[in-house]
């Protein structure tokens, strides 16, 4: 059922844009809402790293992908993380298929095949079905993880968008040399 064959990831260099849903992807898809109706979530730190070894890799490479956070979520909490981490982020993006025509004839390359998706739940599977490639968390939901190209075998918020970065940059590979000059690239 779960497709954790982690040798046929594709390479990076097959995209044109990866783009990311936020809760269940960065988070565990809960929320701690204190007595005043402020709401917090928890992600996981070495999603960070991530980004910066993934600009790090890309640096050396003429074809930069997009990459974007797109939340059905209206609540800020999303835009802080997705700041602190450089990437653009679009919230209360309610049919998330239709932005992404959207955007990509902004960038004017509607090609679908060339998009990478992480997601997670059910307001993700429209999009999950014509994008080039998708990825779950292996605690999505079922109806998600049965159409995903790939399941990693990381829960949401516990380090799954960490090894998609590792995946798509390929860090198995390394030699060590190879894996201190990225880190320090960082």
């Amino acid at each position: 059922m779960h497709k954790y064959n982690m040798s046929s990831f594709p390479a990076i260099s097959q995209f044109h844009t990866l783009v990311f849903d936020f809760d269940g992807i960065f988070t565990d898809n809960k929320v701690v809402v204190n007595q005043n109706g402020i709401e917090s979530v928890c992600c996981d730190r070495s999603d960070g790293l991530g980004f910066n070894m993934l600009r790090s890799y890309l640096s050396n490479s003429h074809s930069i992908p997009d990459i974007l956070i797109v939340s059905r979520e209206s609540n800020q909490i999303a835009q802080k993380r997705a700041q602190k981490l450089q990437i653009p982020c679009y919230l209360n993006i309610k049919n998330k298929l239709e932005f992404l025509k959207v955007y990509l004839q902004r960038a004017e390359d509607s090609n679908m095949n060339g998009v990478l998706y992480a997601g997670n739940d059910l307001n993700d599977y429209a999009v999950m079905r014509v994008v080039g490639y998708s990825v779950a968390p292996q605690d999505a939901h079922p109806l998600i993880l049965k159409i995903a190209s790939k399941v990693l075998p990381k829960n949401g918020g516990d380090g799954f968008v960490r090894l998609l970065i590792e995946k798509l940059i390929g860090i198995d590979g390394y030699s060590e040399e190879k894996l201190i000059e990225l880190i320090h690239n960082c």
